[in-house]
């Protein structure tokens, strides 16, 4: 039952092979390639330009020192399954390139194996890497990658307004999180609200149950074991369960918070900031987990059900409830619409789901959710030999974040895709059609939603579930749970060096300890093992940094 299990040993080697193999090895032979003459169209676009700020180069100089055969190589997360593929597939992506001025390359990565790969491939060295890398900027090996030298320090010209219009527009705060001996080694993700958290389950199964919306947390566990044993869909079968889970473990995280342990940290009643499994509400959060796995809530084999197919169950109305972003549960939904999937309490109407900020520990505490900061960034990897390869590099996502690249990576082809409706608003045609609109899938991993997270010049229809994922949201951001180490373990050198392993030591454990692998005593072994392999240090040097911005 244990998720990508991997050994401590093999991550060092990694580490190793990062500082190891970086330097000197040859660009990556992609296939085809080819540099398309900068874009001059777009509202908001660069236009072409671009350049050294630290040289004081004019825009767009850079161009005649890019190779003849430049592309834009970039890896990114696949999270649905055949992104960018079918009808019109081809047309969208030569309409990016179009306006880009760059040819693409996109290396999709499934989301349940992204940190396997990312793990490999900076193994790898140069030749192998391309020259974006979407990373997770609290991940170990990529904090370790980053101080070895894998990614190019951007701070010299990301914040030039007048070569790079929209990312120049970044928050200097959140770049605090991926800044490493002070220099900034990525262009964070702003994808979502800090509210995107939260948790759904359908309206129409607890209606016919007669649940309100749940409160607390043993409301949740009453809700999942009514969806489990209460034949919420009136059918006289045992066949539906609770909570929908799979090898991605953000929902745990999420759900963790409810407990009040935190954030990944925590801070203490000493004002110490210690790791959230160093809490009794983490003891208490994992033991809850367990119960919902030993009393039948969840699958049995959720912890290696891949991503690409998670919502399956929820869409086919085996499993009632899912947490995660509310997007995703909103996503649900839209299969209902879309699909016509009836409600259990009246079959003229649709299936709906709920949606809710957060959870209550109990009756005397208030809800918590997991905060959405971002956590992803673009990194400009050595597989870009130049300065001006980097600078073309800002210029791709600079462009990508124009109200053109959005609404290609967003919505598609106007009167294929989508139309405007009678008050001027972006619908899509035949969502239900998920082949129709599998063209320009996944595109939207390509930009990083500087400074808007839409299409600023355009309105958006939005529907009844639209507009409670938007309230959720604003609900949610209320709320939400903040990491108070995350600007600090980028510059722990123990975690720079063997963050990688330590959080696996961790996150192998939760799980295993869920499923039942292991007991609490080997719970306690393995949080013990992450002291003595560098945890202890890690606390220390998080503390130092803490101590020092009091």
């Amino acid at each position: 039952m244990k998720q990508h299990k991997k050994t401590v040993a093999l991550l060092l080697a990694v580490l190793v092979l990062v500082v190891a193999c970086l330097g000197g090895c040859a660009d990556k032979d992609a296939g085809s390639t080819g540099k398309t003459e900068p874009a001059t169209q777009g509202t908001t676009s660069a236009q072409g330009s671009t350049g050294d700020t630290t040289a004081a180069a004019e825009p767009g100089d850079f161009h005649a020192e890019l190779p003849d055969d430049f592309e834009i190589t970039i890896m990114v997360n696949d999270w649905n399954g055949n992104p960018n593929s079918g009808d019109h597939s081809e047309e969208i992506r030569q309409m990016l390139e179009e306006h880009t001025g760059y040819k693409i390359n996109v290396m999709w990565v499934t989301s349940d194996n992204y940190n396997d790969k990312l793990s490999t491939i900076l193994a790898g060295g140069k030749e192998g890497l391309p020259k974006i890398l979407f990373v997770p900027i609290t991940n170990g090996v990529v904090i370790s990658a980053a101080a070895n030298g894998a990614f190019h320090p951007i701070e010299d010209y990301l914040y030039n307004s007048e070569v790079y219009p929209n990312i120049s527009q970044a928050d200097p705060q959140i770049n605090q999180s991926f800044t490493i001996d002070g220099h900034l080694y990525g262009l964070y993700m702003q994808a979502s609200t800090v509210g995107r958290y939260g948790f759904g389950y359908r309206q129409d199964w607890a209606d016919k149950l007669g649940i309100e919306a749940p409160k607390t947390i043993q409301d949740v566990y009453d809700l999942l074991y009514a969806f489990t044993y209460d034949d919420p869909d009136g059918n006289g079968k045992e066949d539906t369960y609770g909570l929908n889970l799979c090898s991605y473990t953000g929902p745990l995280d999420i759900m963790q918070t409810w407990f009040g342990c935190g954030n990944e940290w925590v801070e203490d009643e000493s004002g110490q900031l210690v790791p959230v499994h160093m809490t009794e509400e983490y003891m208490e959060a994992l033991d809850w987990f367990k119960k919902l796995y030993d009393d039948g809530l969840i699958s049995s084999d959720w912890a290696i059900r891949d991503t690409g197919t998670w919502k399956d169950d929820n869409n086919n109305g085996i499993a009632g409830a899912f947490c995660d972003c509310t997007d995703n549960v909103r996503r649900i939904w839209d299969y209902y619409e879309q699909n016509g999937i009836p409600s259990v309490t009246d079959s003229s109407k649709t299936a709906t789901m709920g949606m809710i900020p957060g959870i209550a520990k109990d009756e005397n505490s208030d809800p918590k959710t997991l905060a959405a900061a971002p956590t992803y960034a673009f990194a400009i990897t050595q597989a870009a030999e130049s300065d001006a390869e980097v600078q073309a590099c800002l210029e791709f996502l600079d462009k990508m974040c124009d109200d053109e690249a959005l609404m290609l990576a967003m919505y598609g082809l106007q009167d294929i895709h989508w139309e405007y409706n009678e008050n001027n608003e972006v619908v899509k045609i035949h969502p239900e059609d998920q082949a129709l609109h599998k063209a320009y899938n996944g595109l939207n991993q390509l930009t990083p939603y500087i400074p808007n997270r839409t299409p600023s010049n355009y309105t958006i229809a939005q529907d009844e579930q639209t507009k409670m994922q938007e309230a959720t949201y604003s609900a949610s951001e209320k709320i939400a749970v903040f990491n108070p180490a995350s600007g600090y373990l980028s510059n722990s050198a123990t975690y720079i060096s063997n963050g990688g392993n330590l959080d696996l030591i961790i996150d192998d454990a939760r799980t295993q300890y869920i499923v039942g692998d292991i007991d609490k005593e080997g719970l306690q072994s393995a949080w013990e093992l992450w002291l003595t392999s560098g945890g202890q240090d890690v606390i220390n040097e998080v503390n130092e940094q803490h101590k020092a911005n009091k």
